[in-house]
């Protein structure tokens, strides 16, 4: 989310995060996806594990409160990426200090987050750690789970909210302008758009690492490549105050953790009475490459 000189390691060599999903994706052929899928009765749990930590997800300035906030929202977002309704969400807590108001203040703010898609905080682990370190893990279920894979040549590509929502958390954090910083940070999980669009979006994910870097991942998973209109592109007004308009791009573009739903859909589902503008049609699906006005997208982002 911003620079860190801790890189994914290997032995004594260093990886990108990329190299290291593949080695799991070869082990395990069923990984690829925002969440695990469980074909249960007749439909499928959803399971999702996220990790955050005080170095690499959490500014100085941040809250409590916005801590536990995020701490959960990024797995109810992978549920959301999935199309799933959320059943709970499990949450560990390593701290060194473990003080009574910080460990009060992440949990009222994870219990308020899972409050707001309507599901609950139903458990989890506590424990002393050399740095602050929160897993969450969410619990969902979903009849028609929306994968990475299936989009079509020809299909519209979509997003939901505004870009640049955390960058734009970040640059105020900087600023010391912790409380409106705060409330950027604490995004709500997209959950009733990832189960309206259950059904019909052909392919989803969540931007949890960049827009750039997301639509190589859906192109990839998809066999297709898409042809995207930078202009089209919806983002928060606090992009254009807090910089200038190429570091505007670059970040709105290779910026990570968004956290809106990027997906496909065919042509005739598009609405057209405006009667809900909750999402920006940005782009298309075509045959092959990832393309920004007609130029290769270089497929970059935010990396662990």
């Amino acid at each position: 989310m911003y620079p860190t000189h801790l890189r994914p390691r290997f032995g004594s060599v260093f990886m990108r995060e990329t190299k290291i999903l593949e080695i799991i994706r070869n082990r395990i052929s069923s990984a690829g996806d925002d969440a695990a899928i469980i074909p249960f009765h007749n439909s499928h749990l959803i399971l999702t594990t996220d990790m955050l930590h005080r170095t690499s997800d959490f500014p100085a300035g941040v809250s409590p409160f916005a801590i536990g906030w995020r701490s959960v929202a990024v797995s109810l977002s992978d549920l959301a990426a999935m199309g799933a309704t959320p059943l709970g969400v499990l949450l560990a807590l390593g701290d060194p200090k473990l003080e009574e108001g910080f460990v009060t203040g992440v949990l009222e703010g994870a219990m308020a987050c899972c409050e707001s898609v309507e599901t609950r905080l139903i458990g989890g682990d506590i424990d002393r750690h050399q740095e602050l370190t929160l897993v969450s893990t969410g619990i969902g279920e979903a009849k028609q789970p929306i994968r990475r894979a299936g989009a079509h040549t020809g299909e519209f590509v979509c997003v939901t909210g505004e870009l640049g929502r955390t960058q734009a958390a970040l640059a105020l954090y900087v600023r010391g302008e912790t409380k409106q910083a705060d409330t950027l940070f604490q995004f709500s999980p997209r959950v009733d758009w990832g189960r309206n669009l259950a059904g019909i979006a052909t392919s989803m994910i969540d931007i949890s690492d960049g827009l750039a870097h997301s639509l190589h991942l859906l192109a990839k998973e998809g066999s297709v490549g898409f042809a995207i209109d930078e202009k089209r592109l919806p983002f928060l007004s606090e992009m254009d105050q807090l910089f200038l308009p190429l570091e505007r791009s670059e970040r709105i573009i290779f910026g990570g953790e968004d956290y809106e739903l990027l997906f496909t859909l065919p042509q005739h589902l598009l609405r057209n009475d405006n009667s809900c503008p909750c999402y920006t049609v940005i782009g298309q699906v075509t045959e092959t490459e990832v393309l920004l006005d007609g130029r290769k997208l270089p497929d970059k982002g935010y990396e662990h």
